[in-house]
């Protein structure tokens, strides 16, 4: 009787740890966020009829994304001139936009954080293979786009059809503080080993009278 070696593959312990849920902002180092709490909030109300026309949403998928893209081309730009000549005094919010800082305790863990999708690589028949999670989708040009620390990007070997770029989902994954960067966009954060779930509202609980 012949007997044959068994290979025995231990599985990571990230891989086997549930998933933490956890908020964008818990991404940000603290510094960034309280300069990111002090941005100046926009006044529609002063804003003129041309103003307010310009200030509309994007469209999705299927038509037009090139003013999102814009937005995080522009941002890019800025970072790269940012990271090459860093302030050392004098800080502020427009900084933390453009910081690459990220917690290093994320390292490695298991998340599990909702966002939007804005694809990167994707075929002709729109599946996207490659995609930076946001945590918002810009519905006002006069909100900046999200900082790399804020933006992670996410390789998606078997692909996905995305119903529109309005639709957000649960992203269930392992964290890698890694810079990526392409000709869209610049993250401070990438995740492996992802699965996507359709975001639904929690139910209102009902109360009887």
């Amino acid at each position: 009787m012949m007997f044959f070696a068994t290979a025995v593959y231990a599985v990571p312990e990230h891989l086997m740890r549930p998933a933490v849920t956890v908020e964008w902002t818990e991404l940000l180092p603290d510094e960034d966020l309280r300069l990111l709490e002090s941005i100046p909030q926009v006044d529609h109300e002063s804003m003129s009829e041309d103003e307010l026309a310009l200030d509309s949403p994007m469209e999705g998928l299927n038509s037009n994304t090139s003013a999102f893209e814009d937005q995080v081309a522009n941002a890019i730009a800025e970072s790269k001139q940012a990271i090459a000549d860093e302030k050392k005094y004098g800080r502020d919010w427009r900084d933390a936009l453009k910081s690459t800082k990220v917690r290093p305790e994320f390292n490695n863990k298991r998340i599990r954080i909702a966002g939007y999708i804005v694809p990167i690589e994707y075929d002709d028949n729109q599946v996207i293979t490659e995609f930076f999670l946001v945590p918002y989708f810009g519905a006002c040009i006069h909100v900046p786009p999200p900082p790399p620390n804020q933006l992670i990007y996410v390789k998606h070997p078997k692909g996905f059809q995305l119903p529109d770029l309005y639709t957000p989902f649960w992203v269930d994954g392992t964290v890698v503080i890694e810079t990526q960067e392409n000709e869209l966009g610049l993250s401070a954060y990438s995740m492996r080993n992802v699965k996507l779930t359709r975001y639904e509202e929690p139910e209102e609980p009902e109360f009887l009278n």
